[in-house]
């Protein structure tokens, strides 16, 4: 009898044990999954045809990171928006530009379909501006776009029903890159 009520209060120490761990990891992951959520990956807003990229924020708050994808469709030559959010952190910008690039097997290509950048790349002034809406498909005299085989094009034409990554890069003293990802009409 006492043996058998040693073994039993052994199993409940052990079970008590289990769930105690079981429920400080539980607390722990739960911890890293909010501070995954409130972790700032970018400083950068971007805008599609109106549409705000997002993320997901449960694949954000268990891996650390997410996409950042436009779910509606967008047109051919979409136009673009972005802000900046704590201007101060980027310090001096010096550039901006952006490259559109095609999905390719399971991957994007490594070559941009499309190059947008100021025609005066050495003019801070020249450069794209927070706030300001592109049309990429014809983004004007102040502006050059590049296609994949580098000739320069009147404006940005996708093709429809395509993936694509956008990736927004701003030059500054303190720079960011952004990726963002969505499909045409």
């Amino acid at each position: 009898m006492v043996h058998r009520l040693t073994g039993m209060v052994a199993l409940v120490a052990c079970v008590g044990f289990l769930v105690g761990c079981s429920g400080s990891g539980a607390a722990m992951t739960g911890g890293r999954m909010g501070f995954n959520l409130m972790k700032k990956d970018s400083y950068l807003k971007i805008w599609l045809d109106g549409e705000q990229g997002k993320q997901n924020k449960v694949k954000k708050a268990a891996t650390g990171y997410s996409r950042w994808t436009i779910k509606e469709p967008t047109s051919t030559g979409p136009k673009l928006q972005f802000e900046i959010e704590s201007p101060d952190r980027f310090g001096r910008i010096t550039m901006v530009s952006l490259q559109i690039h095609q999905k390719f097997e399971a991957d994007y290509s490594d070559h941009a379909e499309f190059i947008v950048v100021a025609k005066d790349t050495n003019n801070p002034q020249a450069q794209m501006k927070p706030g300001v809406e592109y049309d990429l498909g014809a983004p004007g005299e102040e502006f050059k776009v590049f296609n994949y085989k580098s000739e320069e094009v009147s404006g940005v034409e996708l093709k429809p029903g395509v993936k694509y990554m956008l990736v927004l890069t701003v030059k500054a003293d303190k720079s960011e890159t952004a990726q963002i990802f969505f499909e045409t009409k």
